[in-house]
């Protein structure tokens, strides 16, 4: 049997910016062209890809609980909001049409699922209750996985040979990568002094912030 369960009241949701354990999502340092129409009826279009995203668990809201003997059961705390972040398109907080369209090519790339319409999060603590089983000296943390990269687009041009006149019509990318973050689903958890956790985890971030 475990040695706690729970049961979560949440007032809010606080993301954070980059954190240790950051991982490179293979296969996103290039965005090629699109393989899509390009021609006199599209001239003009633009096509927007991934050019690179990196994957960082972030640690989000923490509370130190100390469990002594005879005080287990269930308790009731406030965890503290220990970063915060914005959701991000070319330095903007607002999320567009063409921001949420992104955000979904970024999910596919990175393998699961980010905000595609939120534009930033609070900064409101987050109540939990949770039952401790077992005596120790605990955290309670919440935290996901935030999302950072750059993307390019390529624009459908139409050029004309000066010599020969005649016209060919390509995908050309405009220059400079440009920058977003977002993030994914929140998780919530408990650490304890004492038991291993994963390095490059949200529970190796509690851990260290238990500071055991």
């Amino acid at each position: 049997m475990n040695r706690f369960t729970s049961h979560v009241v949440r007032t809010a949701v606080v993301i954070t910016a980059i954190a240790s354990g950051a991982v490179l999502v293979p296969g996103a340092a290039q965005a090629a062209p699109p393989d899509g129409w390009c021609g006199p009826t599209t001239v003009g279009q633009q096509w927007t890809e991934v050019s690179s995203a990196e994957v960082n668990p972030v640690l989000t809201h923490f509370e130190a609980v100390n469990v002594a003997p005879g005080t287990t059961g269930q308790q009731t705390r406030s965890l503290t909001v220990v970063n915060t972040v914005t959701t991000t398109f070319n330095g903007s907080t607002e999320i567009s049409t063409s921001a949420g369209a992104l955000f979904v090519k970024v999910a596919a790339k990175v393998g699961f699922t980010v905000q595609v319409n939120k534009s930033s999060t609070g900064t409101d603590a987050t109540t939990v209750t949770w039952n401790f089983s077992s005596p120790g000296y605990y955290g309670l943390y919440e935290g996901t996985r935030a999302v950072s990269g750059s993307f390019v687009n390529f624009n459908c041009s139409a050029v004309t040979n000066p010599v020969t006149h005649s016209t060919a019509y390509l995908w050309w990318r405009s220059p400079g990568d440009i920058p977003y973050t977002t993030f994914g689903n929140k998780e919530t958890g408990t650490v304890r002094c004492g038991d291993p956790d994963p390095a490059g985890t949200l529970r190796a971030l509690a851990h260290l912030q238990l500071g055991c």
